[in-house]
């Protein structure tokens, strides 16, 4: 897992959540643990609300 500090500054994607200032990076992955799409969301958001959105990234040989 990786822990990245806390800005100086900040924008409007950096939001406080349960444990301070940050972002959460929600990651969907495959079986064998290969990434299909990442997105960034402020600390304070949903997690379940980016299921649908991180499902839509994904693109499928057909």
């Amino acid at each position: 897992m990786a822990l990245f500090p806390a800005g100086s500054g900040g924008s409007e994607e950096v939001a406080y959540g349960n444990k301070g200032k940050g972002i959460l990076i929600h990651t969907l992955t495959e079986g064998n643990g290969m990434p299909l799409s990442n997105r960034t969301t402020p600390a304070n958001g949903s997690e379940r609300e980016q299921v649908i959105p991180l499902l839509y990234q994904v693109k499928l040989k057909t």
